[in-house]
């Protein structure tokens, strides 16, 4: 490429990322005054809810962006952390769907793609799985840009593939997600979802008293012991450390810890299932970084 085509095409890139980032953030503005009533404020964000899109916006990093890809994640976790003793064995990865030989595959596997939220297929008996229809599934999702459904623009350098993992449980694990801003963790929650689609989950703060932060919680856990909680809070402040603000996510599953994912834009960055008290107080905490 000569240098004019190139300078061409640094021009037209710029012009059309930057038309593009325009419209995702008008209908950011849209939806974020649709869903709470209230107008986006960039300039001088509060609650958690605003400085969620802030950082969405202005704060940019290729480490985000990494930790947000479900498979290159584990680099991090395992790698630059040392925690690879968390991870959910590795069965295999494929750049596309036509990889995949199912009949290569064990009985049980969970397979997911790396690019978005959500995109997962749980197999418990593989003499089940209508493959044909998870091939189909799959393919949607793969077609699926994420970085356009809520503007999570971190999702959009992500190089889409699919990852096959162990499954580690029969039922819907309990998972632990720690709220952490400034690289500290905040406080919990504690949830299932489970397979017949319903949600369970309760609040607690770093000392295990109940909150009650979240919408319509639940009381049917069992809370994990001591030393299983204390791991838990030590990987978290471990994983989240050079962020702002990031959810570290784990199971357990029979007294043993997996790293389930960090989140940076949960809910898409509004958390209606969340009371004022808990978005006024993590809006307050989170110090801002300067744009990047």
């Amino acid at each position: 490429m000569n240098l004019f085509a190139s300078l061409k095409y640094r021009y037209e890139t710029f012009v059309l990322n930057s038309k593009w980032d325009f419209l995702i953030w008008e209908k950011t503005k849209v939806r974020y005054r649709r869903e709470t009533g209230k107008q986006l404020d960039y300039r001088n964000p509060k609650d958690i809810n605003e400085k969620l899109h802030w950082l969405n916006r202005y704060w940019h990093s290729s480490l985000k962006t990494q930790c947000a890809d479900k498979y290159r994640v584990r680099e991090y976790v395992g790698g630059d952390k040392q925690l690879s003793h968390i991870l959910v064995p590795l069965i295999n990865v494929y750049d596309h769907v036509d990889e995949i030989d199912f009949n290569l595959l064990p009985n049980q596997f969970v397979l997911k793609c790396n690019h978005g939220s959500g995109c997962n297929i749980i197999c418990t008996d593989k003499s089940k799985l209508d493959v044909e229809a998870a091939k189909a599934q799959l393919k949607k999702w793969m077609a699926q840009d994420y970085s356009k459904i809520f503007g999570e623009i971190h999702y959009r350098k992500i190089k889409r593939k699919i990852v096959c993992e162990q499954l580690i449980s029969q039922t819907a694990p309990i998972e632990y997600q720690v709220w952490c801003i400034n690289g500290e963790p905040d406080s919990f929650l504690v949830c299932r979802k489970n397979f017949d689609g319903t949600y369970d989950a309760r609040s607690y703060s770093l000392d295990w008293a109940p909150l009650f932060e979240r919408k319509g919680e639940t009381d049917i856990f069992h809370v994990a012991d001591d030393p299983i909680k204390d791991s838990i809070l030590k990987y978290a402040r471990i994983l989240s450390e050079p962020f702002p603000f990031v959810r570290a996510d784990f199971y357990v599953v029979d007294g043993k810890i997996y790293f389930a994912e960090l989140t940076f834009t949960p809910a898409g960055n509004i958390l209606s299932k969340y009371n004022d008290v808990f978005l006024n107080r993590l809006g307050s905490k989170l110090i801002l970084p300067r744009k990047q």
